[in-house]
């Protein structure tokens, strides 16, 4: 019975406790254009080891270029992301905007690819005349 009450009263201190009414906000927090920036980055990242089966080195390698790049830490941006996190509708929005991005560049590079052919083949045909 002892143990009962122990278990029911740490479920009801830890529910209380996550119920707070508004996390806090982080000291170092990254503002919201560029974490939406570095979840874009951490994808890409994710997705070329995926294809390219690189090993953890690299990977590590690869994510430490992007916290040099954008002069932040990983501990600021895990720091952000979890708090970003807390508030799911908004970080809906936010992975939305990310996923916009990301289409928007593949259209951009898939018209540059286009361009590219477009002039090949101009100049091919150009010496085949």
């Amino acid at each position: 019975m002892m143990g009962k009450r122990i278990i029911v009263s740490a479920v009801l201190l830890w529910a209380l406790g996550s119920c707070s009414s508004t996390p806090e906000k982080p000291t170092n927090l990254i503002p919201e254009d560029r974490y939406i920036t570095l979840l874009i980055e951490k994808q890409l990242v994710r997705t070329y080891t995926e294809f390219n089966k690189t090993d953890s080195t690299k990977i590590d390698s690869l994510a430490n270029a992007i916290y040099e790049q954008y002069d932040i830490t990983e501990e600021q941006f895990q720091d952000s992301h979890h708090y970003y996190q807390q508030f799911p509708e908004e970080q809906k929005k936010r992975i939305s905007r990310a996923i916009e991005q990301l289409k928007q560049e593949l259209v951009t590079d898939q018209k540059t690819d286009s361009s590219t052919s477009k002039t090949v083949d101009d100049s091919v045909k150009i010496k085949k005349q």
